[in-house]
């Protein structure tokens, strides 16, 4: 940013105050720079406007340096080397003038001032790497932005060192170094263009405020010293136009600090950059194809200027080569990058299903040769649908992270974890293990699982269920594909066994896949085939002996496996959200039932309940959709009550909470079933809004005389329902004897075989007619008077 006509570049207002803080202060600031600049282009009283803008120039320092310590980015040092590049070229400006030092560019031009503006030229070019590598920190693009600027620089020297100082000075006596000194101007300043341009526009980035502003300001000045080189070399005489683009640079300069988003330059920059974008391709071009051009050109000159000439070309051409190096490294890596995520899981890092494949399928193809045996352990977390349904999808991710770090902490150095998708991991045995030893150490494996896992502050814990498939030594023909369905099929096994546990593959288990798949399938068009029916059971109050409510049970007359009951296909229901169809249909089917119940005489109370299932739970829309089913069949909300189980309530009280709260809006009553079989919170139950606890049958089985522990856990659900005003209902009473004692505990009300078994829906009415007869008071009586009625309506 030297001048001929030691006129001092100014950039900053030094009375703006208050360090402005928007688009709008800068905007102003530009303004008042910029009626300083055209006063400064006055040719009347000259000496007076010299001082003003040696003050200007003293104050831009001051705001610029008073603006970085306000706006405070994160990486301050950039703009501190931009602050003192400004210091320099105002102390070099002020050597020219004071001392009166020749500018022209003969043997007795003065190099001092050059020796205090060129190192600010360096600083100014620091600070924009070091934006550069701020900006590009996370993708490690800044050494490339930093070599685009060095090759357009360099390929500018050689050129106007061939095209115009040879030829324009061939015959003045002027050193080299001075001409090379004259050159690095407008090189520098190309340099800054180049990088700043990157910096600015990079990856199709929209720039900022502040970034417009310093694009200007370094494009400003490349056109001052490409004007100043030009008159130097007595090319043009332009020296208005050339002090009012550096003028135009400070300026720009002065407003890009003073801006608040200048703050976004020490800030990664969003985009993904192309490793080899069009226009660095352009700049190699350009500097592998100047050298020639040159050689051809240049053929003669003193040995110190052919010397310059040959060290600028060398250095171009070494940066060219360097970022051609770079272009291949990139490539390199990014084919490594591409291989390692198409073989590994994007989430946890593990290999994935088709790197597992690869390994097993070599790993049999050995042990078809060497008799040696091959273990696949195939490991599914329980209830992992609900822990991302509960606490979301991200939460989820890590504790899968940490599932994934634990089993790889917990298997020998010869094993490989993989994750194959889902919560879904596959450990290939690594060793050779009989059956028996493979066991404990999947045994091993769970166990190690049940240890807490912690993420976000949030305690979780995890069980698995695992799959173990084993093929002898020796054993030729065998797939990965097929010892994988067989170690997932044993993972279904330990499932159904109650999760967490291990099962262990056997041939029997195949047709028992084959008809799991084929239950799947079909259960995708069970309702639009009408092959779902319901089956009523009654609930019988234990101090009228008369019918209470019913419940509706659904059951799936399959057309080639007959009746199948719900603890069958309700949990495929569940896995593949059939459940909601399912459990529309049954809702709808069971209230439509009861409307026609209650259109009979004496049944005009009646009541039904439904089971609910953890999903339709989560249904944010569950309680319109009940509104809407009652308005349909003409009921109102007290005809319904909806049952969960104990399981589904704890496992998501919140949410619970917030659909019982909707539910009891419409007036429909709620229910626990299976009360007493898991865990309960006595608080969480305190706060639902939950009128019945349905006793499971498993305490009701154990009943046998005052002093039994099932006698005991009956009597203490009893006391705590009543403690929180809520009724109950026994499941599973079948002989005389257990209601008898059920009324003698405080039991509300029974349900079982001792009363009916389910019936269908055509012998509903007449059921309930007949259950309804019982007198008040008799209830061991009125079950031993129903018991042959309804055994001639036994459907299931």
């Amino acid at each position: 940013m030297a001048t001929s006509t030691g006129e001092l570049p100014q950039s900053a207002d030094p009375g703006v105050r208050g360090a402005p803080r928007s688009s709008f202060a800068s905007r102003r600031l530009a303004f008042v720079l910029a009626l300083w600049a055209v006063l400064a282009l006055v040719d009347v009283a000259s000496p007076a406007v010299w001082l003003a803008l040696a003050a200007s120039a003293v104050g831009s320092s001051v705001v610029i340096a008073f603006a970085i310590r306000r706006n405070k980015p994160s990486t301050a040092w950039p703009w501190w080397c931009v602050f003192t590049a400004f210091i320099l070229f105002l102390a070099g400006n002020v050597i020219r003038q004071g001392a009166q030092l020749s500018s022209v560019l003969n043997g007795g031009r003065s190099l001092a001032p050059d020796a205090v503006i060129i190192p600010g030229y360096v600083l100014l070019l620091v600070g924009l790497i070091g934006f550069a590598r701020e900006r590009e920190r996370v993708r490690r693009h800044s050494l490339g932005i930093i070599l685009d600027g060095l090759m357009a620089s360099l390929a500018l020297l050689a050129c106007c060192w061939v095209f115009l100082i040879e030829p324009v000075f061939a015959r003045r006596d002027v050193s080299s170094i001075v001409r090379l000194v004259v050159l690095l101007y407008p090189a520098l300043s190309l340099a800054l263009v180049v990088i700043m341009l990157q910096i600015a526009f990079g990856a199709g980035r929209r720039p900022g405020v502040s970034e417009r502003y310093l694009v200007t300001a370094v494009s400003s000045m490349f056109v001052g010293d490409v004007l100043a080189t030009l008159n130097l070399l007595s090319i043009v005489h332009s020296l208005r136009v050339m002090d009012l683009m550096y003028v135009t640079a400070l300026v720009a300069a002065g407003a890009g600090v003073t801006d608040p988003s200048m703050r976004e330059l020490t800030e990664p920059a969003k985009g993904s950059p192309a490793s080899w974008p069009v226009g660095r391709i352009g700049l190699v071009a350009v500097a592998l194809s100047v050298p020639a051009v040159l050689v051809l050109r240049s053929g003669q000159g003193a040995i110190d200027q052919r010397v310059v000439l040959f060290g600028i070309i060398i250095l171009l051409t070494g940066t060219a080569i360097l970022q051609i190096l770079r272009a291949l490294r990139v490539a390199e890596r990014s084919e490594a990058r591409l291989s390692f995520q198409a073989l590994h899981d994007g989430l946890t890092g593990l290999p994935n299903r088709r790197m597992m494949e690869r390994h097993l399928t070599g790993t049999l193809a050995k042990a078809a040769t060497d008799d040696s045996p091959v273990g696949l352990l195939f490991l599914d977390i329980d209830r992992f649908k609900l822990i991302n349904d509960t606490v979301g999808h991200t939460l989820g991710d890590e504790l899968l992270v940490q599932v994934a770090s634990r089993l790889q902490k917990n298997v020998r150095p010869s094993d490989l974890v993989t994750r194959i998708g889902g919560d879904e991991f596959v450990i290939v045995l690594g060793q050779t293990v009989g059956v028996a030893d493979a066991l404990e150490f999947a045994n091993r494996l769970r166990h190690c699982l049940r240890e807490p896992f912690t993420v976000d502050e949030t305690e979780f814990f995890v069980t698995a269920s695992i799959g173990l498939a084993c093929v002898p030594g020796g054993t030729p023909d065998m797939s990965a594909e097929v010892l994988i369905r067989d170690a997932d099929t044993a993972m279904y096994r330990a499932k159904e066994a109650g999760r967490d546990a291990v099962a262990v593959f056997d041939d029997s288990m195949r047709a028992q896949l084959a008809e799991r798949v084929e239950i799947e399938r079909d259960l995708r068009h069970a309702v639009a085939r009408r092959e779902l029916h319901l089956a009523f059971q009654p609930i019988v109050s234990t101090t009228t002996g008369s019918i209470v409510s019913v419940e509706a049970l659904v059951r799936w007359l399959h057309p080639t496996l007959g009746v199948i009951m719900p603890t069958r296909f309700i949990p495929l229901a569940e896995e593949s959200d059939l459940i909601i169809e399912i459990g529309g249909y049954v809702l709808d089917e069971a209230l439509r039932q009861v409307a026609v119940a209650r259109s009979t005489p004496g049944l005009e109370e009646l009541n039904v309940a439904v089971n609910l299932s953890a999903v339709q739970l989560r249904d944010e829309l569950l309680a319109e959709h009940v509104g809407r089913m009652l308005e349909k069949h003409g009921l109102p909300g007290s005809a319904l009550c909806l049952e969960l189980t104990e399981t589904v309530v704890m496992g998501d009280p919140d949410t619970a909470m917030a659909a019982f709260d909707a539910l009891r809006r419409l007036d429909v009553r709620l229910a626990i079933d299976d009360f007493g079989t898991e865990y309960s919170s006595l608080a969480y139950l305190q706060r639902l809004p939950v009128d019945k606890l349905k006793i499971d049958r498993s305490f009701v089985e154990g009943l046998r005389d005052p002093d039994s522990a099932a006698d005991t856990l009956v009597a203490a659900i009893v006391a705590i329902a009543r403690a929180l005003g809520m009724e109950t209902v026994a499941e599973g009473v079948e002989t005389v004897e257990q209601a008898k004692r059920l009324v003698a505990l405080g039991c509300d009300s029974l349900q079982g075989y001792l009363y009916s078994r389910p019936v269908r829906a055509d012998q509903l009415i007449d059921v309930v007619r007949l259950l309804s007869r019982a007198q008040p008071g008799g209830i061991a009586g009125a079950a031993r008077s129903t018991v042959p009625a309804a055994g001639a309506t036994i459907v299931a």
